[in-house]
């Protein structure tokens, strides 16, 4: 055998040997996760935790409430607003540069987030609880994404039965993330393994984005080069078969491993290059959303003091069981989106009449504002298109598409029935929704009606399992026997 081919082999043995048992837990974990996603509080969970605003009770308006948070912070507007009910008391809360600040509506107080406040909350979230234990925290196993805005946080433990350990913020004293006991079981089992979020290396970002570039890098090593083999080995020409006619000189475990290698490897490549493109290696952009600017440029610039000086009890009582306010401004346009049991709904600022969404010429001013002087071409979209669709998550349509004439062919998504942006691509996104999107969860618009796509899903994940286990049973009897 030449030098090169043993080079092969020696390589993609001890590279199995080494990585094989990781590889296999990927394509298990990976079959979990299309079932029980990493823990997060969607709104549906809020709506339930939320009690509803007593328009009496907001004495405060939100300008009162920026300007008496303290010096240094009010001097600017806030770039986000919600009004809703924190330990029974109505709360202001305001973001500004990526922090939340918080104060009462009813006295303009600084809401400064107690032990009582956590087991009031807590206690809206998980009623059966027949007690609560409190401790706080920076950061735990199940804390890491989103939340990380409202650190520190205060987890609480609830003897119910479902087992729930729930996550208040320590800015705002809402509650921001719950888990169950089956959800963290299967986590482990999931979200854990597949993206290796162990907690001492994933709270250091970059090195836990090394970890995974370089393991999904090497076994994507492993995979070509079993490839290689796989397609060196086969003898499909009669005239050059192996005895007995086969065209595998394997047999047993090793003819298993090579025929699932010639089956399934290209797709085991494909998928481990794609999961690998995902923490961005060497510089290839790997996903993102709207820009803070452009959402600035979108709202027609930061909220001013009339915006902040609405009368909230008013407008409450025009939607009497609302659980939540939030600002949202479009075009220069105030809206507010009030959250109610049945889901948002929108209201024109001035008047508080509900709207049935933002008129398209004011979408249209607001759209242009994000890249101005650029062309523009607009239409509303009553169903997915290749970059904005319903799989893992609902998207809301119709969706105003925006599309700007730039080398970077950027397109923003817009919701007209909450005036809000909800989606966005460019050049460097359709590169990422389609190697890894595409590649690594086969999000195609012809698998992706379901059952067909879970039925697929799991068949070439078992199938890349067996090819994983049959090379790792290899390799324990090559480091066993010799």
């Amino acid at each position: 055998m030449s030098s090169w081919k043993r080079q092969l082999y020696w390589w993609h043995r001890w590279l199995g040997i080494a990585i094989g048992l990781l590889v296999l837990l990927w394509f298990g974990s990976g079959i979990v996760m299309m079932y029980v996603p990493y823990p997060e509080l969607t709104e549906k969970e809020r709506m339930c935790w939320l009690a509803p605003l007593d328009p009496d009770r907001v004495q405060v308006t939100a300008a009162e409430a920026w300007t008496g948070i303290g010096t240094g912070i009010g001097t600017t507007a806030p770039d986000a607003v919600r009004l809703n009910t924190v330990a029974g008391r109505p709360a202001w809360h305001f973001q500004h540069e990526g922090s939340w600040h918080s104060a009462w509506a009813d006295s303009g107080a600084p809401l400064e987030v107690s032990y009582l406040i956590v087991s009031s909350s807590a206690r809206s979230a998980a009623p059966d609880a027949r007690s609560l234990a409190v401790d706080k925290i920076e950061l735990d196993q199940w804390t890491f994404g989103a939340v990380r805005v409202h650190r520190p946080l205060y987890r609480v433990a609830a003897d119910d039965g479902a087992g729930s350990v729930l996550y208040v913020s320590g800015r705002t004293g809402e509650l921001v993330r719950d888990t169950t006991r089956s959800e963290r079981a299967w986590n482990w089992a999931g979200s854990v393994i597949h993206w290796i979020y162990v907690t001492p290396l994933r709270k250091h970002d970059e090195a836990w984005r090394q970890a995974v570039m370089w393991t999904s890098g090497v076994a994507l090593l492993l995979a070509v080069t079993g490839m290689a083999i796989s397609l060196l080995r086969l003898r499909v020409r009669k005239g050059r078969r192996y005895a007995g006619g086969r065209m595998s000189p394997y047999l047993g475990w090793k003819a298993w491993h090579h025929w699932l290698g010639l089956g399934v490897g290209a797709l085991v490549i494909t998928w481990l290059f794609s999961g690998w493109l995902s923490v961005g290696p060497f510089g290839f952009p790997a996903g993102g959303g709207v820009a803070a600017q452009d959402g600035q440029a979108f709202a027609g610039g930061a909220l001013d003091g009339d915006d902040l000086a609405l009368d909230a009890g008013a407008l409450l009582r025009a939607h009497p069981g609302t659980l939540e306010l939030e600002w949202r401004r479009v075009g220069g346009k105030l809206y507010l989106s009030a959250l109610g049991r049945e889901g948002r709904k929108l209201a024109d600022a001035r008047d508080g009449a509900a709207v049935p969404g933002v008129p398209q010429d004011v979408l249209l001013h607001a759209a242009q504002a994000i890249r101005p002087g650029a062309p523009l071409q607009a239409e509303l979209l009553t169903g997915p298109d290749d970059y904005y669709y319903s799989h893992h998550r609902e998207t809301a349509f119709p969706v105003l598409r925006a599309r700007f004439d730039l080398p970077e062919a950027p397109v923003f998504y817009i919701d007209p029935a909450q005036g809000r942006l909800a989606g966005y691509v460019d050049r460097d996104r359709r590169w990422d929704r389609w190697l890894f999107n595409g590649l690594h969860q086969l999000d195609f618009a012809f698998l992706r009606a379901r059952p067909v796509w879970d039925v697929v899903v799991i068949a070439l994940c078992v199938l890349g399992f067996a090819l994983t286990f049959s090379g790792l049973v290899l390799g324990w009897r090559r480091l066993t026997q010799g």
